[in-house]
């Protein structure tokens, strides 16, 4: 399964590394505090060893050195950067990996968490915190969650897909997507609503083996595009 994400803000530089592992703790913590697995992460290297040398948080804040090897790393070409992170767990069928691409503004940045086991984060709350995590973090233009492979059954190319769930911020209504089995209001400090998170299975973790569950995104996704409310990537 997959959180992705685009968003902008032009006040997060390329080369602000400690205010991007900022960013991403916000996400990490909501993970750790749903699966304590996910307390602990570490900066992707090429090798086993390589990858357990830099942990990414230390006394949670980020890791100096780790910020250091960033630095260096983009020293002489920080026009765009990534910052890639895992779990620590070796066995990649159960762990996580994520990656935060920041660049030059042209287009937009993005954040990616990608989960190896479908089983983690497999209720309907859980999911839901660690997309409002990510939401409160990054102020993106779309949130979507879906397995990788869903993007082959998604009904347009150019616009992001509804999977399980897809967070918009705008004010979505039952009238407006009478499809969707939930949709999530999401709130500003002021407790207004700012978006909608919407969701297309709410009893079972959305599958791509299911034609159900194909069948009732690719309608949301219809649905949303008669009543223009799907953004194109080309217009984030």
């Amino acid at each position: 399964m997959d959180i992705r994400l685009q968003f902008r803000d032009e006040l997060l530089t390329s080369t602000d590394f400690p205010a991007i592992l900022t960013r991403i703790r916000h996400v990490t913590d909501a993970m750790a505090n749903i699966d304590p697995r996910f307390a602990d992460w570490y900066a992707q290297g090429d090798s086993r060893e390589e990858a357990h040398m830099y942990r990414a948080f230390e006394n949670g804040l980020p890791s100096a050195a780790l910020v250091a090897v960033l630095r260096h790393r983009y020293a002489n070409d920080s026009s765009f950067t990534s910052v890639a992170l895992w779990d620590g767990d070796e066995d990649h069928n159960e762990g996580a990996t994520l990656a935060c691409l920041v660049g030059d503004k042209y287009l937009p940045d993005s954040f990616e968490v990608s989960l190896y086991n479908d089983a983690v984060f497999s209720d309907l709350k859980s999911m839901e915190l660690v997309v409002l995590a990510a939401i409160e973090a990054f102020s993106p233009a779309y949130v979507a969650v879906a397995p990788r492979a869903y993007a082959e059954k998604q009904v347009f190319d150019d616009k992001p897909g509804v999977g399980w769930m897809l967070y918009l911020p705008t004010v979505i209504t039952t009238q407006q997507v009478p499809e969707a089995r939930a949709l999530i209001p999401v709130k500003t400090t002021g407790k207004q609503q700012a978006g909608t998170i919407i969701v297309s299975v709410t009893d079972a973790v959305f599958s791509v083996d299911n034609p159900e569950h194909i069948e009732i995104a690719n309608r949301i996704e219809i649905r949303l595009v008669d009543q223009d409310l799907l953004p194109r990537y080309t217009n984030l």
